[in-house]
């Protein structure tokens, strides 16, 4: 009760300072961090037991995701709270976990009647067929044939194994239309976006290598350095485990995120360095993925390279930012040093590495309060507003670099 009055006070204080979207995402960190420490300190008399479905799903990421960081001994604390009410596809990730883990070998004849009866629906839950196709594996290992088998009755199936099949459809020319003809974001979101500036995120196939952003400012102009070339900077997109963006944990996702401002303070400095991290978020689902479309030229509309992003979104990722960190990279040998791999956030360059100190989330800030006309203090951190696009270019095994760009028509 206590860990729920703490967090309806934070509502109250952040709702006159952060838009609605802003409260949102420091409400759903604050709580899946609380959950965190929750399950770490073992102090199960201030666990809250998700009463909501967003609360459970923010539990169970929590418990996800000290699994993978290597204790999945939290896992026991499953047997300490009441998940039966839990919504099914919480209780179908929870089932994933204890199999991932070796907590049991199968799920439980119940869960498993339950799922089959769902998606015997005409229109089964796309979250809980996207979750079996992204985790075939396990099902599979643990001898649930029949229910993948079902599963794939439904066509959303395939979208999470097309995932890996859409990285090359695009073309140089679909790339320099998406540079040069973003449509204008008047009518998106009630014009929620007008004043804010468009970066694009271009990476390699293979994410181990740096990825390389330039920016349009709020009139839609391309930012330059005070010598004319492209304003330019380095950041990765690359999963810390090495997985796909529509598991949890994966790659940032290829296609169209928003920048909503920055979380209240740069707390959590191990993890996402001395800067405040900026917040990602999915475009909303819409009918025909309009709104999604309605900030794509004409030429990527009936293109797949942008839906990864909406696979990632569908099946539940969350929690995406831009953030540096307090972890030094102690393995100059790897193609992304000194970058610090991540959860599935974009990272930024942080700490100091042969003579040179880095402070990549603070220029980053920095040039997109410049962009938007404002000066760059601390006090504007909280307006920064922007469109995101993430475009993997091509399968060449190096660092993204402006050569590749102007190659592209981008100069």
């Amino acid at each position: 009760m206590k860990k729920l009055v703490t967090t309806i006070c934070l509502i109250l204080m952040t709702s006159n300072i952060f838009a609605n979207i802003q409260s949102e995402n420091v409400l759903e960190e604050t709580l899946y961090q609380n959950f965190k420490f929750s399950l770490l300190s073992k102090n199960k008399t201030n666990m809250m037991t998700g009463f909501t479905a967003f609360e459970q799903k923010l539990l169970v990421d929590a418990l996800w995701d000290i699994s993978e960081e290597g204790d999945p001994s939290v896992l026991n604390a499953i047997n300490d709270f009441n998940t039966a009410h839990y919504e099914l596809i919480e209780r179908l990730r929870l089932g994933i976990l204890r199999i991932k883990f070796k907590r049991t070998t199968h799920l439980a004849q119940p869960l498993v009647d339950e799922l089959m009866n769902e998606l015997t629906k005409e229109k089964a839950d796309t979250k809980i067929i996207y979750t079996i196709a992204a985790y075939e594996e396990d099902f599979l290992s643990a001898g649930h044939v029949e229910l993948v088998e079902k599963a794939k009755l439904h066509p959303p199936y395939f979208d999470v194994a097309l995932d890996q099949e859409r990285k090359n459809d695009i073309t140089e020319d679909l790339i320099t239309d998406l540079f040069h003809k973003t449509p204008d974001v008047t009518t998106y979101m009630n014009g929620e976006y007008i004043k804010s500036v468009k970066i694009f995120m271009f990476c390699r196939e293979n994410r181990l290598f740096p990825c390389l952003m330039v920016m349009k400012n709020v009139h839609g102009e391309v930012v330059r350095d005070e010598d004319g070339i492209i304003w330019s900077h380095k950041s990765l997109a690359s999963s810390a485990r090495g997985l796909p963006s529509y598991t949890r944990n994966g790659n940032t996702p290829t296609g169209i995120l928003t920048i909503d401002s920055v979380m209240p303070a740069a707390d959590q400095q191990i993890s996402f360095g001395k800067f405040r991290r900026m917040i990602l978020n999915f475009i909303p689902k819409s009918k025909n993925e309009s709104l999604m479309k309605s900030l794509l030229p004409s030429s990527s509309h009936n293109q797949d390279w942008w839906k990864s992003s909406v696979t990632a979104r569908d099946i539940g990722r969350n929690l995406f930012r831009i953030h540096g960190t307090g972890k030094l990279n102690q393995d100059p040998t790897v193609p992304y040093y000194p970058f610090m791999r991540t959860a599935g956030c974009i990272a930024q360059r942080e700490n100091s590495y042969e003579g040179i100190t880095y402070k990549d989330q603070r220029e980053l800030l920095d040039a997109i309060m410049v962009a938007m006309n404002m000066e760059p203090n601390f006090e504007n951190e909280i307006k920064v507003k922007g469109i995101l696009y993430l475009v993997e270019i091509d399968d060449k095994n190096a660092p993204v670099e402006l050569e590749d760009l102007a190659f592209r028509g981008i100069e």
